[in-house]
């Protein structure tokens, strides 16, 4: 798996994937961090400056330069590393990849498994090249803890863990790369409409059973409205208010992928 694994890696760094979306990311944490002035009042108090807006006590400024900056970037990141992933998982089924490593004597699931955590780990670097270095920052300068951007960061992972099993179930009728791109952001679209259900859904259908069935649905599918939420409200207070995005989504993505690797054992190339 390890090997498998490495072998993506290498292969979205050849192919430049990598290194663009790194390099996006960077100019994006240059841009923020540009954006962000720090400075000591003659009493010793930290104060920060966003843009133009007028200079705040670095307690206060801090979770609010750190929110920004997530809620700015993180639908940007979302699709840009399911733009790139899914390009890795499709690329494991094709004629090549299937002569050269499904006959060999490793098992099915090490093999798309790395690549799925190789995928999982360019949108983990995105994010953390795009926010660790102005936390970082802000923490070195002002001497405001900026840990919760790590715990906000393996939050919005989850959330995208979640879109990835559902690409890595698509991409096995072998039918290209647009069918998981689009079915994996066709599921984060659908998510703020099922979480805001009695504004949306609730009013077009009226009967009890589409009620029901649209409750199933916001139940089954990932929470990534809510995950989202949910990071910006552990940035605010370094709390969780509820658990049920969290564990619900990672049921899910389990699941699906579950699914997807016991597909994947049975079929026949």
């Amino acid at each position: 798996m390890f090997a498998t694994y490495l072998s993506a890696m290498h292969e979205s760094i050849s192919r430049r994937v990598a290194l663009v979306l790194l390099g996006v990311a960077l100019l994006v944490s240059i841009a923020f961090n540009a954006f962000v002035h720090v400075r000591k009042l003659g009493g010793g108090e930290m104060i920060v400056a966003i843009g133009t807006q007028p200079p705040m006590p670095a307690a206060f400024a801090v979770p609010i330069v750190l929110e920004a900056e997530f809620q700015g970037t993180d639908q940007l990141w979302l699709l840009l590393a399911i733009f790139a992933a899914s390009p890795l998982l499709t690329a494991t089924l094709d004629k090549g990849w299937l002569e050269l490593t499904f006959s060999k004597g490793t098992a099915r699931w090490r093999i798309f498994t790395g690549r799925v955590l190789a995928g999982l780990t360019m949108y983990l670097l995105l994010f953390a090249v795009a926010a660790l270095p102005v936390a970082l920052r802000l923490w070195w300068e002002t001497g405001v803890g900026t840990w919760r951007a790590c715990v906000a960061i393996a939050i919005e992972t989850l959330g995208f863990s979640a879109l990835l099993s559902v690409a890595s179930l698509l991409t096995l009728p072998q039918r290209g790369v647009a069918l998981p791109m689009i079915a994996s952001v066709a599921v984060w679209l659908l998510s703020p409409f099922l979480a805001n259900r009695r504004e949306t859904f609730y009013r077009l259908f009226s009967w009890h059973v589409g009620h029901e069935v649209v409750d199933w649905a916001y139940r089954i599918l990932p929470k990534s409205f809510e995950l989202e939420a949910s990071c910006v409200a552990f940035i605010q207070g370094g709390k969780v208010v509820s658990w049920w995005p969290f564990w619900s989504t990672a049921v899910f993505a389990i699941c699906v992928f579950g699914l997807t690797l016991r597909q994947l054992s049975r079929k026949s190339f």
